[in-house]
């Protein structure tokens, strides 16, 4: 399960399995390191989900995370184990999606690759927080949008809503139940390839997005200095 911080992938977790993973408060990170779930049988097939820590952590740096996902991904493509499938957790209640956001997908995307997207599932939540109307608006924006959810439907991930039901999340669990497992781009690169974690898309990937924060602080600085 993966997103920002504060998208509710622990809370999501919880809810389908019956753990009890600490659940930070706000957009304050309460998953420092990656966790999984006791095991629970869903159609008769024994499921384990995996929390990530988001790309956003207050207690890590991105390098930090990535490090920390790219790591347990990589050992457990050596174990033989392979992931059914991708959550991808996102919040309907923010209207505006901001540069944290578009990160933490971008990184997303260079960790899964294109060839396993048949086997992810865009997230929707806190429904509740949002009038139905709106709501629906912007979920169409969401999908149609070329810089955000449009290219990875395109290529065959699916988007859904949770609406904070044990139903509803196990629902969306449920899309993975027969699928293939397969590997993700990351742990391809990492084991069979025998990359450095920074030479893989996805540190490739962070590298970019730190020198575009870095250009961007330096505009923001010269505009105040001109001010």
């Amino acid at each position: 399960v993966m997103g920002a911080t504060g998208t509710g992938k622990s809370t999501f977790i919880n809810l389908v399995s019956g753990s009890n993973l600490p659940v930070g408060e706000g957009l304050r990170s309460c998953t420092p390191e990656v966790q999984t779930s006791p095991p629970f049988d869903l159609a008769g097939h024994r499921v384990t989900l995996i929390d990530t820590p988001g790309f956003d952590d207050t207690l890590k740096t991105d390098t930090e995370i990535l490090k920390l996902i790219s790591t347990f991904l990589a050992n457990s493509y050596r174990a033989n184990t392979k992931l059914s499938g991708v959550v991808y957790m996102h919040r309907i209640s923010d209207f505006k999606v901001g540069g944290i956001s578009r990160r933490n997908f971008s990184m997303f995307r260079a960790l899964c690759g294109d060839s396993t997207l048949k086997n992810v599932v865009v997230t929707t939540n806190m429904w509740g927080e949002v009038d139905e109307a709106r709501g629906a608006l912007r979920e169409a924006q969401l999908a149609t949008d070329p810089l955000l959810f449009k290219p990875v439907l395109d290529r065959g991930a699916r988007m859904v809503r949770h609406t904070n039901t044990r139903d509803s999340a196990l629902a969306i669990i449920g899309h993975f139940i027969g699928s293939a497992p397969l590997a993700l781009q990351v742990q391809r690169e990492i084991v069979d390839e025998r990359r450095a974690v920074e030479k893989t898309t996805a540190g490739e990937e962070l590298r970019t997005e730190e020198m575009r924060e870095a250009e961007r602080r330096q505009e923001e600085a010269a505009r105040a200095q001109r001010e």
